[in-house]
């Protein structure tokens, strides 16, 4: 899609806010965040599962100009795109945080993992060299207790990474641990050589934060063998603010 097209075309957004970053490499920043509609996984824990249908009764249909002007009335430069699943193919909202990128904000996307990350034909439509720093990632690498593991597309994703990006492997128990392993081990070279941050954070109530530290502390030779930038990431956010609490 060109930017001309894009422009005329109406977004699904479930909400804008401002807040603080809750997890990952940016926690603790204020960003706005931009919320679109629409998810192709169905996770076991997921936390915004209002976020699911395109045309759910939360839904409003945005041109990208309104969200720009809605986004900007915060004054933060800083954006997060996120869902929903804010890159799915074949939508249009695949689009807008190219357009956000184009308008001055720096982006963050956070996506599923399950679809594929821009390419450079799709940046060229959009931006100039000069802008490209503007995007980041945050990728997820579905564990097996997500029950959607296996529509990961890390293999394709992870060239496309480097040092202002991010995994994040969400953890409910050992065998996800395990998993999140073997693929940090298979990866770990052009991890290591990109500087890809690695997150593993607990699934809420399944997991108990001090026993991904003591597994982090147990693998810390490992990963500074390997150049590895592995971290704990917990939603802070849900402890500044009740789990249910929409708009933070």
């Amino acid at each position: 899609m060109e930017i001309e097209e894009f422009r005329e075309t109406k977004i699904p957004v479930v909400e804008i806010f401002n807040s603080i970053s809750g997890e990952g490499i940016s926690a603790g920043e204020v960003v706005t965040f931009v919320r679109v509609a629409g998810c192709n996984l169905r996770c076991s824990y997921c936390d915004t599962e209002y976020s699911y249908e395109r045309n759910g009764e939360d839904v409003s249909w945005m041109l990208p100009e309104e969200i720009v002007e809605q986004v900007s009335e915060f004054g933060s430069q800083k954006v997060i795109c996120t869902g929903g699943e804010p890159l799915e193919v074949k939508y249009p909202k695949r689009y807008l945080p190219l357009y956000l990128a184009v308008k001055g904000f720096a982006v963050r996307i956070e996506t599923n993992g399950s679809c594929p990350l821009y390419n450079n034909q799709e940046f060229r439509s959009f931006l100039t060299d000069s802008l490209l720093a503007q995007i980041n990632y945050t990728v997820d690498v579905k564990c097996p207790s997500s029950g959607m593991f296996e529509y990961d597309l890390l293999g394709e994703n992870v060239e496309r990474l480097d040092s202002k990006d991010e995994l994040k492997f969400v953890v409910g128990s050992q065998e996800d641990i395990e998993y999140a392993e073997d693929i940090i081990d298979n990866y770990k070279e052009i991890l290591a050589a990109e500087g890809v941050v690695v997150n593993f954070s607990p699934v809420s109530g399944e997991l108990p934060p001090a026993y991904l530290v003591d597994y982090l502390t147990a693998k810390e030779e490992y990963f500074n063998n390997n150049g590895l930038k592995v971290r704990l990431s917990l939603q802070i956010h849900k402890i500044i603010w009740p789990e249910e609490t929409r708009g933070v």
